[in-house]
């Protein structure tokens, strides 16, 4: 008998004989909970870009034209960071691979994502105030640049998670 007094089934029998399962469940378990954080930073880019959008429609006449090559940039660098968030990797490893991602390495994927996420918040004030200026007919020219400058910063943040997953893959073998 097992647990709660019934018996084990062939998978949780299985898992018992399996060395090192648990942890690697837990890692598996931190590599979605990753993902979940990802897909929420995400969400809330996405939402972002709907802000920017209603900004972008609600310019008139010469104000439009003054600001739509910046916007339209604006627009680019957001769709470019929310794919590269997005897609970016889930420091998995297959079970027979040599290499394997170490808890403590899933830790540093795990601050560069919250680091991220205070990011985000950030992003998400500059867009409001961008919003609160355009729709009081004042100049937005410093706003837009400033969301731009964020995104890039951003962007190269999300590069160097990327370059973090490239080392994780040179790690030593696990004896």
């Amino acid at each position: 008998m097992g647990e709660e007094g019934r018996s084990l089934n062939i998978l949780e029998k299985a898992i018992r004989l399996i060395p090192g399962y648990k942890g690697y469940k837990r890692k598996e378990e931190r590599r979605d909970n990753d993902h979940l954080l990802r897909m929420m930073l995400v969400d809330r880019l996405d939402r972002v870009r709907t802000g920017v959008n209603e900004v972008v429609g609600g310019l008139r006449g010469p104000e439009a034209l003054d600001n739509v090559g910046d916007l339209d940039r604006l627009q680019k660098c957001l769709e470019k960071l929310t794919d590269e968030i997005r897609f970016a990797d889930r420091g998995y490893r297959g079970w027979f691979d040599m290499h394997k991602v170490q808890e403590d390495e899933l830790d540093r994927l795990y601050e560069f994502d919250v680091a991220l996420a205070e990011d985000i918040q950030a992003l998400e004030e500059a867009v409001k105030a961008l919003s609160a200026d355009a729709s009081a007919r004042q100049p937005i020219a410093g706003h837009v640049s400033g969301i731009v400058s964020m995104l890039v910063a951003m962007s190269d943040k999300v590069s160097s998670r990327s370059n973090l997953m490239i080392d994780l893959e040179h790690n030593k073998p696990m004896d």
